[in-house]
């Protein structure tokens, strides 16, 4: 039981996923936001699907673990897009399955920027077997954990916009706007923080030779009654094939990040993040995250364009 209360004091301090007191954020966000923002959703030319997989704290057994389908498409009419996220989280016996889709309109601002609008909609099915938890070594059960919860199809959405040329993006939206009441079982019982975020993310794309590139990113994050949570990271591309890049938090965390174009259709991506606080780092051995994406284009257009953010 101590191992999983030194993973959800982690947990707080990372502002990782707590199912529920966050969405779900991967290291790699700067190549696809989709996940907080659908106006995000089938910006590009091509279909794809992405699959994420994020193991936290490394060496703890039932440490959280998010796995999540992304898929964006535009629509023949290249100024829509639709998408659909899939998130399925899990910390120890808690979990929380998460499946949305994803609506997005752009116009034209001039003839080299464009803005976009998004609106996602879904529902969230929640689970905490509470009586596997064994609190007390001397048998005495805690009347708080004497029934599981089980609460299924509470709705979600959430709203975001965009504005992006081919340089830059910034991004702002919020996830997930509906307070759901999660009592269940018993009086003023609530499974799940009410923590509204919201998430501003930016980038900038340097440089027009394809040996060297470099995109600068930032994502502020807050909600009313939470910290304020800034991720500053600085990636390189090589010859529009491998991106390498570092990423400090302001909650005392550093990640290093790998991606890979390994063949035309398919892309590849390692994310390792680790605490530099040093009563907590030594309890665990990194986060890792794995991201595969699979691109094709399905209108078969004359030109599509490079997507780098």
């Amino acid at each position: 039981m101590r191992g999983i209360l030194i993973l959800i004091m982690l947990g707080g301090l990372w502002c990782f996923p707590s199912f529920g007191q966050s969405d779900p954020i991967f290291t790699q966000y700067m190549n696809s936001v989709q996940t907080v923002n659908p106006a995000y959703a089938g910006m590009w030319d091509k279909v794809g699907v992405q699959v994420f997989t994020r193991q936290y704290y490394v060496g703890h057994d039932r440490a959280p673990l998010t796995k999540s389908a992304v898929f964006y498409s535009p629509i023949k009419n290249e100024n829509n897009g639709v998408g659909l996220d899939i998130i399925d989280d899990r910390l120890a016996y808690e979990k929380k399955l998460t499946i949305t889709g994803d609506y997005a309109f752009q116009v034209r601002l001039d003839w080299k920027t464009w803005l976009r609008f998004g609106l996602k909609a879904g529902f969230i099915n929640y689970s905490n077997e509470l009586t596997q938890y064994k609190l007390y070594p001397d048998g005495i059960e805690d009347p708080m954990f004497m029934e599981d919860v089980e609460i299924k199809m509470m709705p979600t959405a959430g709203i975001g916009a965009m504005v992006y040329t081919k340089d830059y993006f910034i991004s702002l939206s919020i996830p997930q706007l509906i307070a759901n009441n999660f009592e269940t079982n018993r009086t003023n019982y609530s499974s799940l923080a009410e923590l509204q975020y919201a998430y501003l993310i930016g980038g900038y794309l340097f440089g027009t030779q394809r040996q060297v590139r470099f995109k600068p990113t930032f994502m502020l994050k807050g909600a009313i009654g939470a910290p304020l949570q800034l991720d500053l990271s600085a990636n390189f591309m090589l010859y529009d094939k491998f991106w390498i890049g570092a990423i400090y938090r302001s909650t005392h965390t550093v990640a290093a990040v790998l991606q890979l174009e390994v063949m035309k259709f398919v892309k590849m991506g390692y994310a390792f993040d680790y605490s530099l606080a040093q009563e907590f780092s030594k309890y665990h051995l990194g986060t890792h995250e794995v991201r595969v994406v699979y691109e094709f284009d399905f209108y078969r257009r004359s030109y599509t364009r490079k997507r780098y953010f």
